[in-house]
């Protein structure tokens, strides 16, 4: 469920960047009365957008803060804390661990987290996809409402169909569900006096013992742990190495086999020469530098091993003439490598070979470069 949640936020059309604003490993804030002349990338500490964003709106940190007037696109955003005040005019999605939404949302709204609030004052008009610990929906849901969590609290307003998975559900005294509320759950839901729904599908969950229960929990957040540092050291990398990101990855694909064999022989050979030139004491240093050139290689290999794969994936689903670099087709390329653990030996063998391919497509442009500014 938790990447599907992601495949979501990575599937949803987004324009062309008009221009674009860069912020890492800060503290970031747009103030108020000024605004963005195109998206806005800030990764880093805490994110206080006080102003406007006419385009997207991508930030990873501690705290986020949106209290400005209006994101003019899209709001991706994965932190601690996140607190949305500010009007979405497109699609909003949010990891985190603490989540408050009280705001107008244009489109499809999809949460994963601890614990999720959508105030009396929200609109989604869109469809709501909560994965959490636990939920309460107060504001007004214009599309459908999906949600798997521990503990769903529900006083606001849904137009179109629910669909709940939990340990217990609660209708408020102020819910309206306008169609059939269908829910799985331990236990029956509470409905308050005053709530308004109609015809109830309940589907009974059999109750687990705690070591049932806590093993599956410490499974699913190590999962989420290096879903996380994946993805934030793709987005972090390409922020960085943006003019030649698109570099690697159309080196990569359009020269696979070679990219293949590249990365392998690096990986095999270079090893094997810092070896033999740690046993002539003049070569030492340059062996120790090509070690850190090494192990830096096979870094950012890690890291651009699920960009090559997202923007190939992406290229093929939106059959696009171009491979295209952006947080969308990062975070898909994230979500497939986290899949991909689940594929007994095929999973393995396609993670490693795309290794490989990163790791000669970033000789292959590096050495490129080299040799231009020689």
């Amino acid at each position: 469920m938790f990447c599907v949640v992601i495949m979501l936020l990575a599937l949803s059309a987004l324009p062309a960047m008009a221009s674009t604003t860069l912020e890492v490993w800060k503290n970031y804030t747009l103030a108020k009365e000024a605004s963005t002349t195109g998206d806005l990338y800030a990764f880093g500490g805490n994110t206080t957008i006080a102003g406007d964003v006419t385009g997207d709106l991508v930030t990873a940190g501690f705290n986020v803060f949106l209290g400005g007037e209006t994101i003019g696109q899209n709001a991706f955003i994965i932190a601690d804390s996140v607190h949305v005040l500010s009007d979405v005019k497109q699609t909003l999605r949010i990891l985190g661990r603490q989540i408050v939404l009280s705001s107008k949302i244009g489109k499809d709204v999809a949460v994963a987290g601890w614990h999720a609030v959508i105030l009396p004052k929200s609109e989604l008009r869109g469809d709501l996809l909560a994965f959490v610990g636990s939920i309460e929906v107060s504001g007004k849901v214009f599309g459908d409402l999906r949600v798997a969590g521990g503990h769903v609290y529900i006083n606001g307003e849904i137009i179109g169909d629910t669909h709940i998975i939990a340990n217990s559900v609660q209708l408020g005294p102020q819910a309206i569900i306008h169609k059939p509320l269908r829910y799985s759950a331990s236990q029956v839901a509470v409905i308050d006096t005053g709530a308004q729904v109609g015809e109830k599908i309940f589907t009974k969950i059999n109750t687990r013992t705690r070591a049932e229960q806590f093993l599956p929990t410490i499974w699913g957040t190590l999962i989420i742990i290096k879903f996380v540092i994946i993805l934030l050291s793709a987005l972090v990398a390409h922020g960085i190495l943006r003019n030649i990101s698109q570099r690697f990855v159309v080196v990569g694909v359009t020269q696979f086999g070679k990219s293949i064999m590249r990365g392998f022989l690096l990986l095999v050979a270079v090893p094997f020469a810092i070896f033999i030139g740690t046993l002539t004491f003049i070569a030492i240093p340059f062996s120790l530098f090509a070690g850190v050139l090494y192990g830096i290689g096979i870094i950012l290999s890690l890291v651009y091993a699920p960009i090559i794969i997202g923007s190939l994936v992406f290229k093929f689903i939106q059959r696009k003439q171009s491979l295209v670099v952006n947080w969308k087709t990062i975070v898909l390329g994230v979500c497939l490598v986290t899949v991909l653990d689940y594929i007994p030996y095929v999973g393995a063998l396609a993670w490693y070979t795309f290794i490989l391919i990163a790791f000669g497509a970033i000789y292959k442009v590096l050495l490129d470069k080299f040799i231009e500014v020689r």
